[in-house]
């Protein structure tokens, strides 16, 4: 009787110990299907993800990096920038025949991508506007363009055949027949983010011709506004490039930019919107 009750009570420990294994097996299991479905959900979303290339001119980063985090976060792409003077980029997407959309500092630079047939139509989006940058204090005594053509003066421009500014520079420069200003050139730069460093840190140059956006909240820098009639305002194109790899997402892009919401955070960096 005691080796019948012994066996019943061996009998129940082993259907114990059978159920829990065969739970944990069924929950491993479980666990392992799910693990499963998170990681084809997260390859699927990464294939979904689509990559763009921007090229921009230089003096546009600070809007276009807050335009990037803002269309990031709305939509399910990746958006990887080139930066540098017009002339530069111009050459990269020619070599390169890759790349989305180009955005530049001038309608020059457009109108030179669309000769080569690189480009689909343009939006514009902002106006670059020159004015005069000296150091903090001025010691120079500047106050008008008059002034850079005086001797002794010392000029550092941007150089007119890499970017936007140099060629505004050089076309008010013609407008206002003020060629001395030329003469006292010590120097040009490939970027206008270049020209407001020379100007704020080396202490060997006197006044630059920049855009209101390039030294706005610079606290090395004071601005002297050009006259309208002296003036060469540019404006900012943006555009969808021929051999994008995503055409539907960069003209997506390109309408974000344009926008109203585009235009306001290039209105907080100090370019005026395009109405």
């Amino acid at each position: 009787m005691k080796s019948l009750k012994k066996l019943v009570v061996l009998l129940l420990i082993l259907s114990l110990f059978a159920m829990v294994g065969c739970s944990s097996g069924q929950e491993a299991e479980q666990q392992g299907e799910d693990q499963n479905q998170v990681e084809q959900e997260s390859d699927q979303q990464q294939a979904e993800e689509t990559n763009l290339l921007v090229f921009s001119g230089a003096g546009l980063k600070k809007p276009m990096e807050e335009i990037k985090k803002v269309f990031e976060s709305e939509n399910n792409v990746k958006i990887e920038y080139t930066y540098g003077g017009s002339s530069h980029l111009l050459s990269q997407m020619e070599l390169s025949k890759k790349g989305d959309v180009f955005i530049s500092g001038s309608m020059d630079a457009y109108e030179a991508a669309d000769k080569k047939g690189l480009v689909n139509p343009c939006k514009q989006v902002a106006y670059h506007i020159p004015v005069i940058a000296v150091p903090k204090g001025n010691p120079a005594g500047i106050k008008s363009l008059e002034d850079l053509a005086k001797p002794g003066v010392r000029v550092i421009l941007g150089d007119e055949e890499a970017n936007a500014i140099g060629k505004a520079a050089q076309r008010i420069i013609k407008k206002t027949g003020l060629e001395d200003i030329n003469k006292n050139v010590v120097a040009k730069t490939g970027t206008i983010n270049e020209l407001v460093t020379h100007l704020t840190t080396t202490n060997k140059v006197d006044a630059t011709i920049v855009t209101i956006d390039a030294i706005k909240g610079n606290e090395k820098a004071e601005m002297i506004e050009i006259p309208e009639d002296q003036n060469s305002i540019e404006i900012i194109p943006v555009c969808s490039l021929k051999n994008a790899s995503n055409p539907e997402m960069a003209e997506k892009f390109v309408e974000f930019i344009a926008s109203d919401e585009g235009k306001a955070i290039f209105d907080k960096h100090g370019f005026k919107p395009v109405e």
